[in-house]
């Protein structure tokens, strides 16, 4: 089954991105990770956050030789680590949804591995706090593939309109209330 991983794709020509974290993340299969192990770690500028209720998991599929396709979308829960970063992982409840999504894929794959398809995405949207961030401003990001294990580096430093930003020039939109 071949899976193209989103979240990266669209900062492949970033020199933000660290290659060692891409082959870890690429060595992780979606359908195999338990949803629990799974962490995202954002650590971001002053004047900026997320968006509450925008950073979601979205993992799709689709047979070509059954035309069958399944997308199931997993909300993020977010808590503020000891560091001061921005910790996301799938909601418990989404837990046992998540692993009957994957136990269906495996079943495809199972059956015709050439046929399966797949897309695996992490989408966040960022929002200006007060005056917002500096010019300069980077945005990191880390990963976890196992529950205790350490938080990998995947994005470095990377300019907040490379990561967070609709379009290169476009700026950040005032925070609503409930942002994180």
């Amino acid at each position: 089954m071949r899976y193209l991983i989103l979240t990266i794709a669209f900062l492949s020509g970033c020199s933000s991105v660290v290659p060692s974290g891409i082959a870890r993340l690429n060595a992780v299969s979606p359908m195999d990770a338990d949803p629990a192990d799974i962490g995202v770690s954002l650590t971001l500028p002053e004047g900026v956050a997320i968006i509450d209720g925008s950073a979601i998991l979205t993992l799709a599929a689709t047979r070509s030789d059954t035309n069958e396709t399944t997308e199931g979308t997993y909300v993020l829960a977010s808590m503020t680590a000891t560091d001061g970063s921005q910790i996301y992982a799938v909601d418990p409840v989404d837990h046992a949804k998540l692993r009957d999504q994957q136990a269906l894929i495996r079943q495809w794959e199972s059956k015709d591995s050439d046929a399966t398809t797949g897309s695996l995405s992490v989408p966040l949207a960022g929002c200006q706090i007060g005056a917002g961030p500096a010019k300069d401003a980077t945005v990191s990001i880390r990963m976890r593939t196992a529950e205790d294990g350490p938080y990998f580096p995947i994005i470095r430093n990377a300019p907040v309109r490379e990561v967070l930003q609709k379009g290169r020039f476009d700026p950040l939109q005032p925070c609503p209330e409930t942002a994180d």
